[in-house]
């Protein structure tokens, strides 16, 4: 299977939506490139209506997407193995899945002191959802179906989902011509 395939397998062939969080540090522009790419984008910054709403420029940004968008397309043909950002397969609407997302921007360290935590870092999301223990799995995922992210060579799509009081993890091997070695 290829990327379009896989991600339709794990999202619209269950009856969910597929969304993408774009990172802004990552790839330049984004708001603009958006309404470039699409007539009438649906997506919103994980910073709106926040004290960093200001920092448009490098938020993170939740889209809704369909399989034949052009936003989809440049997302793989050209962000891919670039850690862009990660896909999500919901039975949310766009407004949901933003508040259940907010909700994770900022954690505390052992000491208490707050800071971002950058979820939506395919390098980062790779990391934390194995170490996840049953109730952090819970809180994450809540209605989301699928957490998807590329592989660290760009080699797979990793499908995170919540089985049972653990994280399960797909790894769908991508073939030469699906993916662009960025390394």
């Amino acid at each position: 299977m290829n990327i379009r395939e896989i991600l339709y397998q794990t999202s619209f062939a269950q009856d969910k939506q597929l969304y993408i969080i774009l990172d802004a540090a990552c790839v330049e522009e984004i708001p603009a490139q958006l309404f470039e790419l699409e007539d009438d984008p649906e997506y919103i910054s994980l910073f709106f209506d926040t004290p960093q709403a200001e920092l448009i420029d490098v938020a993170p940004y939740l889209v809704k997407v369909e399989m034949e968008s052009r936003l989809l397309a440049w997302m793989l043909d050209e962000g891919w193995g670039k850690s862009w950002g990660i896909f999500i397969s919901a039975e949310m609407e766009l407004e949901e899945l933003f508040e259940h997302l907010r909700q994770f921007l900022k954690v505390k360290d052992p000491e208490g002191e707050e800071l971002f935590f950058r979820f939506y870092d395919p390098r980062v999301l790779r990391m934390f959802l194995p170490t996840c223990n049953f109730q952090e799995i819970m809180q994450f995922f809540g209605e989301v179906g699928s957490y998807m992210a590329e592989s660290e060579d760009g080699g797979m799509l990793l499908e995170f989902s919540k089985g049972d009081g653990r994280i399960e993890i797909n790894e769908y091997q991508l073939g030469y011509r699906d993916y662009v070695d960025n390394s």
